[in-house]
């Protein structure tokens, strides 16, 4: 449960069982970005570009817990975006789809989909989630240039992350409906369910 609620703050942020990451991050200065705002703040430093994708490999702390996922970045302009989070032994973890401004987050081992619209607009009133957000190692495609490395941290959450894009892939073409959710057996849940959830790890409840 603690790994499923930390690839919740990394899918949101714009990131589970995995190998441990020797030590720890580095610290990092950043930019606070309210919850709700990381995704359309994240694909502004994309919009250069058509379309992007690449291998994708994330370190994750969750209090002084350490794991290392790899996966799938996939970007089409103007605001299409989705991560497919796997372990080393090839199991899908989790999957974020965005869509300019529609959200799902797919659990395949719960069969879960959550599913709802994203306010991008000034940050709402009472927000209390915040990710401290860095980008960097930035890659030059034609005079645009774009970030190929993530990292962020959920202010008083504990929860810290860094994701690297491998060998990013520039203006080719995507697989074909690569931005619409999966049909079938799947549980379908709004995004709203989530909240309490996020408000959880804020607390530090659960475990």
């Amino acid at each position: 449960m603690k790994l499923i609620r930390g690839f919740v703050i990394v899918a949101i942020m714009l990131a589970l069982t995995a190998g441990c990451v020797p030590k720890k991050m580095p610290e990092e200065k950043g930019e606070r970005i309210p919850l709700s705002q990381v995704l359309s703040h994240t694909l502004k430093r994309y919009e250069g570009i058509n379309t992007l994708q690449s291998q994708l490999f994330v370190q994750l702390n969750l209090r002084d817990e350490y794991y290392v996922l790899q996966g799938i970045f996939l970007y089409e302009r103007p605001a299409r975006l989705r991560l497919r989070l796997t372990t080393n032994f090839g199991g899908t973890v989790g999957e974020m789809i965005y869509n300019e401004g529609f959200l799902s987050l797919l659990f395949p081992s719960k069969g879960q989909i959550y599913q709802g619209w994203i306010d991008e607009g000034e940050n709402p009133k009472g927000e209390t989630l915040f990710l401290i957000m860095a980008y960097g190692n930035d890659d030059k495609t034609e005079g645009w240039s774009f970030p190929t490395r993530i990292s962020g941290e959920g202010e008083g959450m504990g929860i810290r992350f860094d994701m690297k894009l491998k060998d990013p892939q520039v203006d080719l073409s995507l697989p074909e409906g690569a931005f619409i959710p999966p049909s079938g057996e799947w549980e379908i849940h709004p995004l709203e369910d989530l909240k309490n959830l996020l408000h959880k790890i804020e607390a530090g409840a659960g475990s």
